[in-house]
């Protein structure tokens, strides 16, 4: 990959470009870290709305919050890093990046505004989690909800990411 930068790269002043190589390693490093990250995003909002949705005699309200607010610290980390290497690895195409006019930039804008619903959707969510005392089964409900959405939304995302790492737009 290359990427082009600005210097000034003389000393009468004028501005000339100079190129940057990017390894094909960071380049791979950088996607396998975007892809993990997500993977474990949209597999952890799995496991917590299927500990959740158990049935009545095996649910333990205590198991099941402390899941959950450990599935929050987690996903609020791993969100960062997600959203760090997303927008690198944007950066890595540099002028090869398409236009929002075409199939693949459709493609693109729909998967950051799936980005930006799941970051509303879970700020809703940690929010409930945080204020929620063991679970009623009308909050069990809203939780079940909540999670199957953030699971929804993330394996949506990561199908769309497929398809616009592997040119299928």
């Amino acid at each position: 990959m290359i990427a082009r930068t600005r210097s000034c790269g003389s000393s009468s002043g004028a501005r000339a470009s100079k190129f940057v190589m990017f390894s094909y390693q960071t380049w791979f490093a950088i996607r396998y870290v975007h892809i993990v990250s997500a993977a474990v995003l949209s597999g952890g909002a799995l496991a917590v709305c299927t500990l959740i949705s158990r049935p009545a005699a095996a649910f333990d309200p205590r198991t099941t919050l402390a899941a959950a607010a450990l599935y929050e610290r987690a996903f609020w980390a791993l969100a960062g890093v997600t959203v760090a290497t997303g927008v690198s690895n944007l950066g890595l195409k540099g002028d090869g990046l398409l236009g929002p006019h075409t199939a693949w930039g459709t493609a693109l804008s729909l998967k950051l505004t799936l980005a930006l619903l799941l970051l509303l959707l879970s700020a809703v969510r940690s929010d409930f989690v945080a204020r929620t005392p063991p679970p009623t089964p009308r909050a069990r409900a809203a939780l079940i909800a909540l999670y199957g959405s953030t699971a929804a939304v993330m394996f949506a995302a990561l199908w769309i990411g497929l398809g616009l790492a592997h040119g299928r737009y």
